[in-house]
């Protein structure tokens, strides 16, 4: 049963919006760092962090980040009223996908799943 999202206490709004301030600030093209990507890419398996650091900056280009980082942030909102008190950031939903009114392209998808679970990653590992 799900509580009501509107009566999360002070302390759970505050994190929400320092989750979102964070993710915004990792979500910058100059903030995406080589060493940060490289650690990324050696959490989850994968072999190319050039490739991948490219993609990550290249992201905010292609894809409305504020909407990715909106979506992200009311998904821990919701999860945070289904779980109260919870404290980390594994609640996220690493399929939170784009609204299905403005359905992505192929490549558009790409940027965004690749940007979305990259921001998750950082937002666990703090």
């Amino acid at each position: 049963m799900l509580a009501q999202s509107a009566s999360l206490p002070a302390d759970v709004d505050r994190t929400l919006w320092t989750l979102g301030r964070r993710l915004r600030d990792a979500a910058r093209p100059a903030a995406i760092s080589d060493d940060g990507v490289r650690a990324y890419c050696a959490a989850i398996g994968l072999a190319d962090h050039r490739l991948e650091g490219a993609l990550l900056r290249h992201a905010a280009d292609v894809i409305d980040v504020d909407l990715l980082i909106d979506r992200l942030v009311a998904d821990a909102r919701a999860r945070f009223a289904e779980v109260p008190g919870r404290a980390t950031a594994m609640w996220l939903n690493p399929r939170c996908q784009p609204p299905l009114l403005r359905r992505l392209p192929r490549v558009r998808h790409l940027y965004w799943a690749r940007l979305r679970d990259y921001l998750i990653w950082i937002a666990s590992a703090r």
